[in-house]
């Protein structure tokens, strides 16, 4: 069996993943996203759980933030063969009009169950409108896209997994659960 630990952050504690509570608009689409490297989940923790405070606090909802967690997942590749799979090696022109696409869509306008690719970076929405707005050229030409990427700085983050059906998340085994 061929297996890769993969990583999630999470301002949530769960057992399950429930695809509907996955948030829109990010790279590959709405889905349940992990990390190849431990590292970059933590901070991806540290960065969500400053969204989520913040977002609580624009609220004045009396919520209080409950902690970060880190999922270690055991991902199944040999089963995922049986799914439809897209992967980008590389972040090129293909990986950037996908996730383009992704980002200015709600929920999944693709056929795929996992994706795995670079991750952009933090700045992603705000490129995406500049390039979206002609800011780097003709829109949807090779130039306007090679600028893009080179934006998105990519080749600085490590590979994602993304899992966007139930058939895609039951290719993961829950090994542990922690507060972080």
């Amino acid at each position: 069996m061929h297996t890769i630990t993969l990583y999630h952050d999470s301002s949530y504690d769960f057992d399950a993943v429930d695809l509907h509570q996955c948030r829109p608009y990010k790279d590959f689409g709405q889905g349940f996203y992990t990390s190849v490297d431990i590292s970059h989940a933590k901070s991806m923790a540290d960065r969500n759980e400053q969204m989520q405070k913040s977002k609580l606090r624009r609220l004045n909802s009396g919520y209080k933030f409950i902690g970060k967690w880190l999922y270690r997942y055991q991902f199944d590749a040999d089963k995922a063969a049986e799914l439809s799979v897209k992967e980008f090696t590389e972040a090129g022109r293909e990986w950037g009009r996908f996730i383009t696409l992704n980002r200015r869509s709600k929920g999944v306008p693709h056929k795929y169950d996992i994706v795995i690719g670079p991750t952009a970076n933090d700045f992603t929405n705000p490129t995406i409108q500049f390039y979206m707005s002609g800011g780097v050229g003709e829109v949807g030409s090779d130039a306007a896209i090679d600028e893009l990427v080179r934006l998105l700085l990519p080749y600085k983050l490590p590979l994602q997994y993304f899992f966007a059906t139930k058939q895609a998340i039951e290719c993961l085994t829950l090994i542990r659960k922690e507060r972080c």
